[in-house]
């Protein structure tokens, strides 16, 4: 039978509809103000997942700039017991024990019978797809762990940011076993503090050449394609990862670009792709022939023809270096600074920031040559941030309930369960690496709410609040609730904060979990 608390959730979350103020008497909070204990919850709900009694202590007193400061080049710390579980995990192994084994031309085989079945699998075909789906569910939970557990919540959030930002799909092909080193360089490249880093991390990694098909593009005119003609094929220059280029990680849909551009780009990353395994050294060390990793540029896949890109000429004869130029010129460009800018105002201030903010930090990121903690100064400097830190009205995004309202019930208590997590967030729609198209997910209203996301919400929160969901560890038989974390209504109050008149008065005689419930479900805890 539904309890009293069934009705107040579901009017508590549909009033997530209008935006509730925390607190008229919050200070403003500039970049260099130390943050008072609700600006210091606000602010864990916005660069963070969401206040646990701990963090909140830890937080109030530092300043924004501190804690971007940190949330880039500072390192990020796990509790001992998600420490283990994220060393022993199989997306723990290093890209060069992998790549030998699954890369082009790797020992694992497709048509190698499996020697184990996954839990509640279908028909797999051999081994090699049952240890993918085993590392790409591994590096899925590992990243939502280091997320929910973080001692640098701001830096879990802006690496996910950008691991949205160049959204790769962990699904596709040998992705799954890249998915997890794929984490790590953009995560690496991150604390460089500078887009271009994070730009060429992202191209060069087998994963995003993997994904939009770039290790298909070879010129008609290249060797390689000469030869292919000869065979009665037909080589091409694929133009799918010149256009994301353009159209999502640089200059933005509206960035000025043409189709002209999207095919000379598409010609001069020609020859980038992947290292196969069985390649002659000789071609691997052939004359203009690179490698990175296991990015591998072909010169014999390349056009090495004269190319005009955004009004720059690119000179005949040519080879990877022109890659290198493309990339930074791209990163230079003023109509990426813009769409960059508004991306990242939209994702930590508002739906629809003001144009002139949006202005102010596209021209810091162009004075700064791209430096990600310049771009975001001016945000953190503006009085609307200010407000917005009073008044929270970004909806979270599934991500962000997911992890809030976990970091509220655990308050502290290391959440080791990856399953649980990877479950979950495929369930409410936002896990990790598993986008299927490059867009990323959105990071607006529009994107999430609706009554039967709000309704998932709702009974996450009652099943939270009940103690039914093993977070802490994987259950052993018979033990499910010794998994769970227990929640305490002191600390889920302290992690929602505030509540409106309206809200207070729909608790009024409720038990503790119907009570916890409701606080998880509550307009204010929906919007950070």
């Amino acid at each position: 039978m539904r309890s009293r608390s069934g009705a107040i959730l579901i009017r508590c979350g549909l009033a997530v509809l209008c935006a509730l103020p925390l607190s008229a008497a919050m200070a403003a909070t500039p970049g260099q103000t130390p943050l008072a204990a609700e600006a210091a919850r606000a602010w864990l709900n916005r660069f963070g997942y969401g206040a646990d009694r701990a963090s909140l202590a830890a937080t109030v007193g530092q300043t924004p700039q501190q804690l971007l400061r940190r949330a880039i080049h500072g390192p990020a710390q796990y509790p001992p017991a998600v420490a283990a579980v994220l060393a022993a995990s199989p997306a723990a192994q290093p890209l060069s024990v992998l790549w030998p084994l699954y890369g082009p031309g790797g020992s694992e085989k497709m048509n190698q019978p499996a020697r184990r079945q996954p839990e509640q699998s279908e028909v797999v075909r051999s081994q090699r797809e049952v240890d993918g789906r085993e590392l790409l569910q591994a590096a899925v939970a590992d990243r939502l762990l280091q997320s929910a557990n973080s001692d640098n919540p701001g830096h879990e959030v802006l690496l996910n940011f950008w691991l949205n930002h160049f959204s790769i799909h962990g699904l596709k092909t040998i992705n799954q076993f890249l998915a997890a080193d794929y984490v790590r360089t953009l995560q690496a490249a991150l604390r460089e503090d500078r887009f271009l880093a994070l730009l060429e991390a992202s191209f060069y990694h087998p994963a995003m050449q993997v994904y939009l098909d770039n290790i298909r593009s070879t010129a008609p005119d290249s060797l390689l394609g000469e030869r292919a003609a000869q065979r009665g094929e037909t080589p091409g220059i694929n133009e799918n990862l010149a256009r994301e280029l353009l159209e999502l990680h640089t200059l933005g849909v509206n960035g000025g670009y043409s189709q002209g551009d999207v095919q000379a780009l598409a010609r001069i990353i020609t020859g980038a792709g992947i290292l196969n395994n069985r390649l002659p050294p000789a071609r691997v060390e052939a004359a203009g022939a690179e490698r990175r990793g296991y990015f591998f540029f072909d010169p014999a896949r390349h056009d090495f023809g004269a190319k005009r890109l955004l009004g720059v000429d690119y000179p005949a004869g040519r080879g990877s270096e022109e890659i290198h130029r493309a990339l930074q010129q791209l990163a230079q460009h003023p109509a990426t600074g813009r769409h960059l800018a508004g991306k990242l105002a939209r994702r930590f201030l508002a739906d629809e920031p003001p144009p002139a903010l949006v202005a102010a930090m596209a021209a810091a990121f162009q004075r700064s040559g791209g430096r990600i903690s310049a771009t975001l100064q001016p945000l953190l400097d503006s009085p609307e941030f200010a407000r917005s830190l009073q008044a929270p009205g970004k909806f979270k995004e599934p991500l962000d309930y997911l992890l809030s309202a976990a970091r509220a019930v655990c308050d502290g208590q290391p959440m080791a369960n990856g399953r649980f997590f990877w479950r979950a967030a495929q369930e409410l729609g936002q896990a990790p690496l598993l986008r299927t198209t490059p867009d990323g997910y959105g990071s607006q209203e529009a994107d999430w709410l609706s009554s039967p996301a709000l309704g998932k919400r709702v009974r996450l929160a009652q099943d939270l609040a009940g103690g039914r969901l093993p977070l802490l560890r994987l259950p052993e038989e018979g033990g499910r609730r010794a998994a769970a974390c227990q929640p305490q209504l002191a600390a889920v109050r302290a992690a929602v904060g505030p509540l409106s008149a309206t809200s207070s008065a729909a608790l009024a005689g409720l038990g503790s979990s119907d009570e916890i419930a409701a606080l998880l479900a509550s307009p204010e805890f929906m919007r950070r």
